[in-house]
């Protein structure tokens, strides 16, 4: 063959990409992939769509953006009085300012929500600025360090949300010296003063800025406001910024009413205070209470009802369990809300309180019949128990249950993978919701959630809410000698083993073995001896897991239960893959009953979950190639279910078998996907995250990993 010519014009029109090729030969095509942009990142939230004044904060913080050095700001104010708005604007005047991109993160101060990790934090600024997610470290001061050196020499922005204490901050503030960070909190946080913050306090508006604010909230067909009524009214509502856009928009609701019926009713609450409250707190009452009063009964009881409710976000469907209304009336009572600014809307048919409201509407519901406010909160508890427990029969159809709640249940709701991402959705919401029913001394529910939520938590690693809520179901099921004890037990222990804490996982697991034995019930004295033996395993001792899983089998046999022989196999495999056994064909062995018996059951996960092993096992007695197929039978599979764990799994065992087979780039490849994957899991993957981490480095450098 000749020698090709290398020619680089093309004729014609040319549509989308153009592919150049620099060599073309029978064998080989050599490609230039496009180089890959990360956007610069613009994440603030949308700017209020009523704004006034202001002036001399957004001057000040032009002033600190002018000084030599980093603009350091903690924005320091009452609820409600438009912190987080003053910042998001004035951020938004200046984004020439930071090209590099602009950070947010609400830390969720006082909303009722857990704040976010500052791992989480970091790793999703860090993925936002460019950094690949399987370059992100596992250790929160490596993400530190690293946050630091790639923001040394970048024009950013941060604004950091509702901040309850300074030590959340610390971790956030960016090395560069040509950055911004702005801090919003209720509190001073005097010690940030150390790293160069300033402080802004933000103070309520004068009676004269309040009134413009009334105006713009107006719609201009509605019946003009004297100006000395819309003064006398930002007066009684001492000019509070989040007190006087609900006043607009009741005004706006009724577009007849005489402003003065709003300014005698906060008249007469001043008058009658005793002096318990301040008057910004009589202003924010007052006018909740006037709109609350201006509420249809329907809506009032919506509205009180949402005191209930377990979590801080909420969806129609619980609230109408709770009430005994139907969805349709709850989703009209919560429309009405949104236009009151009662409500506000965090996503489709997703709904919040802000903090301050929340407190109004515990005040009220204070008032009400307590008995009935309790049915009402059970109701909502008893509605996310069902709907748990239907997804859980979605995620994993075969395990033998014990709780009431799946009597007659409808699983029609859900499809596989639509129930492992509400389970997710909710996590905050169920996980509030089993503890609710602890503090209400509700044992039945609180055991039942143990139950319920085992395979919703599971695949996704969230070990440490999975030992809390097993924790909380044991103990129920103890109080009540109800058999659940034993279940929530082994499982508690399989979440201790995930965290790292063997002796735990070893000691909880003997009490649900010697538990299991005092109730004569094989299938739960099988597994809690199995789930030992995995405890065992992880803490690097196969040799004592063996008598376990030997016993667990026999057991398991004598029952002629196909699914638990199929378990106990599995496990047998795994443990002869241990490096101090590394028997491949027993682990072959072992292996190849479970994968056939969980077919035969139909059990699709618990085969692709199998095959995972039984890859390794054929890896390692010389068969990669036939482990390659094994794995590519099962990816859509994995996929299917949609648990980012099990996937994570997938790609890493596909990773160690293309490096066996000396495909290097391929390995690359899927233990790069495997990162990303442990990385969407969050910080309980960190330690899998590691590994996978290292055993890419080590193709790379061509040095072995164990």
């Amino acid at each position: 063959m000749n020698e090709a010519e290398h020619i680089n014009t093309v004729s014609g029109s040319v549509h989308g990409q153009v592919l150049q090729a620099r060599t073309v030969t029978a064998d080989t095509i050599v490609l230039h992939a496009p180089e890959h942009r990360v956007p610069v990142p613009r994440q603030l939230p949308p700017p209020a769509h009523t704004w006034v004044d202001r002036v001399d904060e957004l001057e000040r913080l032009d002033r600190l953006l002018t000084t030599a050095g980093p603009t350091r700001v903690v924005v320091t104010g009452l609820g409600g009085v438009g912190k987080t708005g003053l910042a998001v604007r004035w951020l938004d005047g200046h984004y020439e300012r930071h090209p590099d991109g602009v950070l947010h993160v609400d830390l969720n101060g006082w909303s009722g929500h857990p704040p976010p990790a500052t791992a989480q934090v970091l790793a999703g600024w860090l993925r936002a600025l460019g950094v690949a997610a399987d370059d992100l470290p596992g250790e929160v001061a490596e993400l530190v360090a690293l946050y630091r050196t790639v923001t040394s020499d970048k024009a950013v922005a941060m604004l950091v949300d509702n901040a309850r204490s300074a030590e959340q901050v610390q971790a956030l503030v960016p090395a560069t010296a040509r950055g911004t960070i702005l801090v919003t909190s209720r509190n001073r946080l005097a010690e940030l003063a150390i790293a160069g913050f300033r402080h802004l306090d933000l103070d309520c508006f004068p009676a004269a800025t309040g009134a413009a604010l009334l105006t713009g909230l107006l719609d201009e067909d509605r019946q003009p406001i004297g100006e000395e009524l819309l003064h006398a009214l930002a007066t009684r509502c001492h000019g509070h910024p989040l007190v006087l856009t609900i006043a607009g928009a009741h005004l706006a609701a009724y577009p007849r009413r005489d402003p003065a019926r709003l300014i005698t009713r906060l008249t007469h609450l001043a008058e009658a205070s005793t002096g318990a409250l301040d008057p910004h707190e009589l202003s924010v009452e007052g006018v909740l209470q006037m709109s609350y009063e201006d509420l249809d009964a329907t809506t009032a009881r919506l509205y009180r009802g949402l005191a209930e409710h377990p979590g801080v976000e909420f969806t129609a469907e619980p609230l109408a369990a709770g009430l005994d209304v139907p969805v349709a009336e709850v989703g009209r009572g919560l429309g009405r809300l949104v236009e009151a600014n009662l409500v506000t809307e965090t996503g489709d048919e997703r709904y919040r309180l802000h903090d301050v409201l929340r407190e109004h509407v515990q005040t009220l519901a204070g008032q009400d019949d307590q008995a009935k406010r309790l049915a009402v909160r059970r109701r909502m508890i008893e509605w996310y128990l069902r709907r748990a427990a239907a997804a859980d029969k979605i995620i994993n159809p075969f395990p033998r249950r014990f709780s009431p709640v799946y009597t007659g249940l409808d699983t029609g709701v859900f499809a596989a993978k639509a129930a492992l991402e509400w389970a997710e959705t909710e996590r905050a919401n169920l996980l509030a919701a089993q503890q609710v029913a602890a503090d209400q001394g509700w044992t039945e529910l609180v055991y039942q959630f143990g139950e319920v939520l085992w395979n919703p938590l599971r695949p996704n690693y969230t070990a440490g809410e999975l030992v809390s809520s097993q924790f909380l179901g044991a103990n129920a099921a103890a109080d009540a000698g109800h058999i659940l004890e034993v279940v929530c037990r082994t499982r508690q222990g399989f979440g201790e083993t995930n965290l790292g804490h063997h002796e735990a996982a070893v000691a909880i697991c003997t009490i649900a073995v010697e538990r299991a034995a005092e109730v004569g019930d094989p299938w739960l004295h099988s597994g809690a001896l199995s789930t030992r033996a995995r405890a065992h395993l992880k803490a690097d001792d196969p040799h004592a897991a063996l008598p376990d899983l030997e016993h667990a089998l026999e057991i398991a046999e004598g029952m002629s239960d196909a699914r638990s022989i199929a378990l106990r196999h599995r496990r047998l495999g795994e443990t002869a893959l241990h490096p101090k056994v590394a028997d491949a064909p027993l682990a072959l062995h072992h292996l190849r009953l479970a994968a056939s018996m969980f077919t035969g059951i139909g059990d699709d996960i618990g085969h692709a979950r199998t095959v995972l092993h039984l890859a390794r096992a054929l890896t390692l007695n010389g068969q990669a190639a036939e482990a390659v197929s094994e794995l590519a039978a099962i990816e859509q599979a994995v996929r299917d279910y949609g648990s980012v764990g099990y996937l994570a799994d997938l790609c890493t065992v596909l990773g160690e078998v293309h490096a066996a087979l000396g495909d290097t780039a391929e390995a690359h490849r899927r233990y790069g996907q495997a990162i990303d994957y442990y990385t969407a899991a969050g910080p309980g993957a960190d330690k899998s995250k590691a590994t996978v981490i290292a055993r890419r480095d080590a193709l790379d450098s061509d040095q072995p990993t164990a």
